[in-house]
């Protein structure tokens, strides 16, 4: 069997490299020029050099599929068929932790891209077969949370009894034991129009236009008001602009591009005027900030759009460059507390460092870093198709988790707080569910919650 993460690489295999010269490289994610034997032959490329590098093996669904149809044909990737693409597409949930492990993507030769692949499949997969009602509802997220939020007593109810949710099961196909983050009866927008800000624009020594994403708009709003409370404590000006939408993460399920770059165009539209008044962005929500940092700038290429990424940052990020420059308060009066802290695979592909870490630990924590993918990855991991395959996925997570013994668990992304809740990284013994890093850091300054 070939099946080893220390298989020898490419490298050592030069012949491979000149047996696909002459196909065309760089299938582009917007394009809409290829046709699908292009989009073949270029995915047959990238598979053959993954059958001889193999360092992905085992990181996710979409490998082991992969790697066993590799095997099972013996090394012959002309046998790969439409069935064989289409399911390494399917299982693919754009964590992009693979993208971090190529050792040849862009500006190797080889330009390996395995996440954009998968999601130029995913478009072709439309194109071909048109998406599904339940796959185009679930990227409405800002309907979903506005008309969820308008009906939060109602809508939580409902998703919290076990015979609705078989119905939503049977018409929708989300699965009935999966939870959900329940709607918040005060919107994150709601809550900031009617307080007062603490620090005014005349004493702010920093100026942070916040992104808060529609999961924090609507379900986690409590984030984004610890976000604010700690921006504000620090002495940062904070300015939550109207007109934002859901970051488009979600149209990747689909190959909406047009969704994405239409998205990308009208952010930056809104931010633009802040960056030139000295503003930075911030956002609490990794996917999100993914999106700002490296989704957008591929999506729509411009000078204006690459400035935008530069000026934005993680939420922890940002508050490690003001302990960077002397300016974070200290003053925390939390006890030393235990804390495992999974970092979410769309903050690890931002290769930022462990910023929420180091932050978490200014305050006298203890902090176990889990670098396990949760397994949740937006609406995947609730599809009937893919609950179980997500559960055991999480698994993996929880194991070194409870391994720890923390006495608090900690994730910057909400729906992979909730995956590992609900896998068992959270027993009795640890008597608060698990929260994001700047909660944490909100409670250790002694601000009310």
């Amino acid at each position: 069997m070939k099946r080893s993460s220390d298989a020898a690489p490419l490298l050592f295999f030069p012949f491979l490299h000149l047996k696909l010269e002459g196909i065309v490289k760089g299938i582009h994610l917007i394009s809409t020029d290829w046709t699908r034997s292009d989009l073949e032959q270029e995915t047959n490329r990238i598979f053959d050099i993954c059958d001889g590098c193999r360092r992905c093996f085992n990181l996710c669904p979409s490998f082991n599929t992969l790697l066993d149809r590799i095997d099972e044909y013996q090394s012959d990737i002309s046998k790969i068929t439409a069935a064989d693409y289409e399911q390494v597409e399917k299982e693919c949930y754009y964590c992009k932790l693979c993208f971090n492990h190529c050792p040849y993507t862009p500006p190797h030769e080889y330009e390996i891209d395995f996440p954009r692949l998968m999601a130029a499949w995913k478009k072709q997969r439309v194109q071909e077969q048109g998406a599904s009602w339940r796959d185009r509802l679930l990227i409405k997220t800002d309907l979903i949370g506005r008309l969820g939020g308008m009906t939060a007593s109602l809508t939580n109810w409902a998703l919290s009894t076990p015979w609705l949710r078989g119905l939503i099961e049977t018409m929708i196909g989300l699965h009935r034991e999966r939870q959900v983050l329940f709607f918040s009866k005060e919107s994150f927008p709601q809550w900031w129009r009617k307080r007062t800000a603490t620090t005014s624009q005349s004493s702010a020594a920093r100026k942070v236009v916040l992104f808060p994403s529609c999961m924090v708009n609507y379900q986690a709003t409590d984030i984004g008001k610890a976000t604010v409370q700690v921006l504000e404590k620090n002495g940062v000006e904070v300015v939550v602009p109207e007109g934002q939408r859901c970051c488009s993460m979600p149209s990747f399920d689909i190959g909406d591009t047009d969704t994405m770059v239409q998205t990308a165009q009208h952010h930056l539209k809104i931010f633009q005027p802040y960056l030139e008044q000295g503003y930075d962005l911030v956002v609490p929500t990794p996917s999100c900030s993914l999106m700002f940092k490296r989704e957008y700038p591929y999506l729509v290429s411009s000078p204006a759009m690459t400035k935008l990424a530069e000026r934005t940052f993680d939420i922890c990020e940002y508050l490690m460059f003001l302990k960077k420059d002397g300016t974070l308060s200290l003053e925390f009066t939390q006890t030393k507390q235990r804390i495992a802290y999974q970092v979410p695979c769309h903050l690890r592909d931002q290769n930022i460092g462990f910023k929420s870490k180091e932050l978490m630990e200014l305050t006298g924590a203890q902090v176990e870093l889990i670098e396990k993918c949760s397994g949740h990855d937006g609406s995947w991991g609730a599809k009937t198709e893919f609950f179980d395959l997500s559960m055991k996925i999480a698994k993996k997570a929880v194991r070194p988790i409870l391994n720890s013994e923390p006495n608090l668990v900690a994730s910057d992304c909400p729906l992979s707080a909730l995956q590992l809740d609900q896998a068992g990284a959270t027993p009795p013994s640890i008597k608060s569910p698990t929260q994001h890093p700047i909660q944490i850091v909100r409670d250790a300054y002694g601000l009310p919650s």
